[in-house]
């Protein structure tokens, strides 16, 4: 099978669009410049018959492209919902438990999370990443100073990601920890013998050729 594949964008929108010019089988539904693909239909893929595409984890926010590229690889996802796959690497894992924390109005503060979202902690300290980085990509969407856009603004914008129709809880929704293509096992980590460690008892069962491992 034809297999076009990258990982860890984590948010960096000109490292993904740097692979799309390259990758035989996934492009651009129209030309355009990485920050000028800023509207829906410049966000649009098209992968070509024959190809299944793989992201192999890890989509957000180590750079200020998440939101773009997060809508880009969902859209994708609904149009070849059986040539489309997208894993959930570690980082993408640890924002279901933020989902969840955020469903239930629990805002605690997870500990790899650097943003004012789960507390007040001076964002000097916290560093130049999730909030900062959003606060960019909020900028350049709206086509204005970045010092116009508020921490509040920000904060809103992860909370709205992370609800119903969010882009990242779509994500969420159809990522899965591995598929299996001809004979090439895509999962983002370490897969042991068996499933388990230290000789845990597991029953092995044969995977599919195609099929999605959920859980």
């Amino acid at each position: 099978q034809n297999v076009t594949y990258v990982s860890d964008v984590e948010g960096a929108w000109d490292y993904f669009c740097n692979f799309v010019s390259h990758s035989k089988g996934l492009n651009f539904a129209s030309e355009a410049e990485a920050n000028d693909r800023r509207e829906p239909e410049d966000l649009d893929l098209v992968l070509d018959e024959g190809w299944h595409f793989v992201y192999g984890g890890d989509a957000c926010d180590k750079g200020p492209g998440t939101l773009r590229f997060l809508e880009a690889v969902v859209r994708l996802k609904k149009k070849c919902p059986g040539r489309v796959h997208l894993l959930l690497g570690n980082g993408d894992v640890n924002r279901l438990g933020w989902a969840l924390k955020l469903k239930k109005a629990e805002f605690g503060h997870p500990k790899d999370a650097t943003m004012t979202l789960w507390s007040q902690a001076d964002i000097t300290k916290s560093g130049p990443k999730e909030f900062t980085q959003r606060r960019e990509e909020l900028a350049l969407l709206k086509d204005t100073a970045e010092d116009e856009v508020t921490d509040a603004q920000v904060t809103a914008s992860f909370r709205q990601c992370l609800q119903h129709s969010g882009w990242l809880y779509e994500y969420l929704q159809r990522a899965q920890l591995g598929v299996l293509l001809g004979e090439t096992l895509f999962v983002d980590g370490q897969v042991i013998a068996n499933g388990q460690e230290d000789g845990e008892n597991q029953t092995d069962r044969t995977l599919e050729n195609g099929e999605d491992i959920q859980e």
